[in-house]
């Protein structure tokens, strides 16, 4: 999982399915966070046209041809259905973002999805703590290294 890690931090192009036009969400933070980072966001939202002045689209397929990676942040409940439009799109790989406690965008259908149509998937990690800098989220993914709650793929390497 670390290679594909490594491919999303270079990648310098990346969808954000899940951007909230409300600043206080989530995926507006991580939207925001990323752009300062120096990356190419593009939000996707189908109900919003725009988003902080930037085009919002209504879905992976109306995305630039060559953005290959897509970063979740959505309901688990609406994952299975935004992987299928991701292989749909040719997009390479996947973040399913997880955040505190039970909150995240993975489930079992979309990983074993993924897995079955060659899209790169990470999961059960939140991005900002990889995007560099990453500052105090670090310091969230050394607690999970520390507890052993990383996701198996990642350990195995």
């Amino acid at each position: 999982m670390e290679d594909v890690i490594e491919k999303f931090i270079k990648s310098k192009k990346i969808g954000l399915v899940g951007v909230s036009r409300s600043r206080e969400k989530w995926g507006n933070m991580l939207f925001r966070a990323l752009k300062k980072k120096g990356y190419t966001v593009y939000p996707i939202n189908p109900n919003a046209k725009e988003i902080m002045a930037e085009k919002c689209y209504s879905n992976v397929a109306g995305l630039p041809k060559d953005v290959e990676s897509i970063i979740l942040s959505v309901p688990d409940n609406v994952t299975d259905q935004i992987v299928k439009e991701c292989s749909e799109a040719g997009i390479k790989r996947v973040w399913m973002h997880k955040g505190a406690g039970s909150i995240g965008s993975q489930t079992k259908e979309a990983l074993k999805y993924c897995k079955e149509k060659g899209i790169e998937v990470v999961y059960d990690l939140c991005p900002m703590m990889f995007f560099p800098p990453a500052g105090i989220h670090r310091l969230h993914f050394m607690f999970k290294k520390m507890f052993n709650k990383l996701p198996e793929e990642y350990r195995r390497v």
